[in-house]
């Protein structure tokens, strides 16, 4: 039977659900990013710490980069996605406006029916 390492919860569950989105971000954009990588990502941030966003660049840089053609994804998505952290929920916005209204349209045909 396998024997599961116990995961501890961090200290900051906020930041570590940001490391957990900015890991699939990360994967989005190409790079190999599993589970493993982010587990470990979110324990180097709680080891290493940070004082300055450059410590905290470099920490997840040691976590997520194992390839020299990954650096300039790597740091093209640190700055989106850590200087502004809506900047994902925005640019999502902007690319999904005619699902958004294709589901409004089949709301409204639903309720239609009902009343019907």
């Amino acid at each position: 039977m396998a024997e599961y390492v116990p995961l501890e919860i961090p200290e900051n569950p906020k930041l570590a659900q940001n490391i957990i989105h900015f890991g699939r971000a990360l994967r989005r954009a190409g790079l190999p990013i599993g589970p493993g990588r982010v587990i470990d990502a979110i324990d180097a941030v709680k080891a290493a710490g940070f004082t300055n966003q450059q410590d905290f660049y470099w920490t997840l840089h040691a976590c997520f980069v194992n390839r020299p053609e990954h650096r300039a994804v790597f740091a093209q998505i640190f700055r989106l996605y850590w200087r502004d952290p809506r900047y994902l929920e925005h640019m999502m916005s902007m690319m999904l406006p005619a699902v958004r209204g294709v589901q409004e349209e089949r709301a409204a045909q639903a309720a239609e029916k009902r009343a019907a």
